[in-house]
């Protein structure tokens, strides 16, 4: 399904770069470059999504409304847009978002990276009865990603204490097991001096 979602993204935008293999201006290497964000946006989208660059709760979830995940993901490939498009990924529905979350957490900058796994905190803490089927690919990705970033000595403390913090809510989802989760990063332990 997400496939021919993307087809036909692509067909509609006419000016896509789809396959061109050609990278975005400013896009981060964990970005699909499959959509045009030169699109132009109605004033009001465009209006929320200033509002929202200052990171405000209620400005990101509506955001987040009106955008959806392919909104936030688009704008993501664009680097003015990209911190703010990942804050905004903790307000969407599922975990379809965890994916493109994860890949941030692992390979964006710093700023990319913190955005990336307070959003996939948050949406590890929300309870759901079960997971969407079509979510579970995304799942499955982001927790790799998430499990990769918290492992990895080169990155921040903060960013993976956040990482550990959110595979830790993931492990009832099957995604990750606890003991595959690293404990030499301890998220109550105070960060050791140098």
């Amino acid at each position: 399904m997400r496939g021919g979602l993307l087809v036909a993204l692509c067909v509609g935008l006419g000016g896509c770069k789809c396959g061109s293999g050609a990278a975005l201006d400013g896009a981060a290497p964990w970005l699909d470059a499959a959509a045009d964000v030169s699109v132009a946006r109605a004033p009001e989208l465009e209006e929320l999504w200033t509002r929202a660059k200052d990171g405000d709760d209620d400005e990101l979830a509506r955001l987040a409304a009106a955008e959806g995940e392919r909104g936030l993901e688009e704008r993501a490939t664009s680097g003015a847009y990209r911190a703010t498009a990942l804050r905004a990924m903790a307000f969407t529905p599922g975990f379809s978002a965890l994916a493109g979350l994860g890949a941030a957490a692992q390979s964006g900058t710093d700023e990319e990276a913190r955005a990336a796994v307070e959003s996939a905190d948050a949406i590890a803490a929300r309870k759901r009865a079960q997971v969407d089927l079509e979510d579970h690919d995304e799942l499955m990705g982001g927790c790799a990603a998430l499990l990769e970033t918290a492992k990895d000595a080169k990155r921040s403390r903060e960013i993976r204490v956040g990482a550990v913090r959110a595979l830790r809510m993931l492990v009832d989802y099957g995604c990750v097991t606890r003991e595959a989760i690293p404990a030499d990063v301890d998220v109550g332990a105070p960060a050791p001096s140098k």
